[in-house]
């Protein structure tokens, strides 16, 4: 991670009143989630810590949180819990099933300039590293209001941190061919000069911040579910897992080689609606930290859930401050 990237982090960092919460993995949005209050949701610094690697990402958490002096849930170690029930088919069969279910749910009112987007949600980050004696604390709900139509992020003033009206605008115009929304959606949200990162992670990362965008149209919600089947290694765990709410969820990710994290996407197994997303460490490693001798190698084992964002309500309201 260079100077810019690492000032990009504590710039969007800076901005959350809360240390403890996601707003490091999630930018300004979901990279949870990403510091959604202050100066409103910044995609964009959630894409560009994003397109750095999971990897150079987590470290780069480690060290911030350790420096603030507190933050992070415990929450967030939270390891995967017992399968409940199965899930039967592949990918593709599951998430078939999903986009066919929500393409003939009735299309939620287009909202318009001058009201909010609504979030009421849960995210949950690395606990401070070195560990503090001091017991971490749970996560609890935060609300957003985001514009629906803000100005400072429409027109390419912000370059990929746009406004909701652009993004939903985007949405509806997706093509039917899964590959092609892929190709459309890495334009949309892409990685960056001297940010290589693989196909499926560079998929993953860009439909995170799609999902997220509300209130989603079914026929673009289905385009994404199809194309999220699509993406390089895409796979669906064979067991219903818990979100951080503690609600069944489908999780559906994608295997990259030699990958130490895998980003997923979670989904109600009846409605098949966006629940949230999480980061989960599917192979043991350690972050170092050079230069950094007060600071101690951080272990992560296969099955800790890193990065989580559970989303509760959401709807469209006339005013900053009314609820749903």
């Amino acid at each position: 991670m260079n100077v810019d990237e690492m000032k990009d982090v504590r710039e969007f960092r800076a901005g959350a009143p809360k240390p403890d919460r996601a707003r490091l993995a999630e930018g300004r949005d979901r990279l949870s989630s990403a510091a959604e209050r202050g100066r409103g949701r910044r995609l964009r610094a959630d894409w560009r810590l994003a397109a750095v690697g999971a990897a150079a990402a987590l470290t780069a958490v480690a060290v911030l949180a350790s420096g603030l002096g507190g933050g992070g849930h415990s929450g967030a170690e939270r390891t995967v819990p017992t399968a409940t029930r199965t899930v039967p088919g592949s990918v593709k069969e599951v998430l078939e099933r999903a986009a066919s279910t929500v393409e003939r749910a009735d299309p939620p009112p287009t909202p318009h300039a001058g009201q909010w987007v609504y979030e009421k949600k849960l995210s949950a980050s690395p606990e401070v590293w070195p560990k503090s004696a001091a017991a971490q604390p749970e996560p609890e709900p935060q609300e957003h209001w985001e514009r629906y139509a803000d100005p400072r992020f429409e027109n390419g003033k912000e370059g990929d941190d746009r406004s909701m009206r652009e993004r939903l605008r985007f949405l509806d115009e997706l093509p039917d061919d899964p590959a092609a929304v892929l190709k459309k959606v890495r334009a949309y949200y892409p990685s960056g000069k001297g940010n290589p990162e693989p196909e499926g992670e560079h998929d993953m990362r860009a439909l995170s911040v799609l999902f997220a965008s509300q209130p989603i149209p079914p026929q673009a919600l289905a385009k994404l579910y199809r194309a999220l089947a699509a993406v390089p290694g895409a796979e669906v765990t064979d067991h219903l897992v818990r979100d951080l709410a503690g609600r069944d969820a489908l999780a559906v990710g994608h295997d990259e080689k030699g990958q130490k994290v895998r980003r997923e996407i979670l989904i109600d197994p009846h409605t098949y609606q966006y629940l949230g997303d999480r980061w989960i460490v599917v192979k043991d490693y350690k972050d170092t930290f050079p230069g950094a001798d007060d600071t101690p190698d951080r272990p992560w084992k296969a099955g800790d859930l890193v990065f989580q964002n559970a989303l509760l309500a959401t709807g469209v309201v006339d005013h900053k401050g009314d609820r749903p």
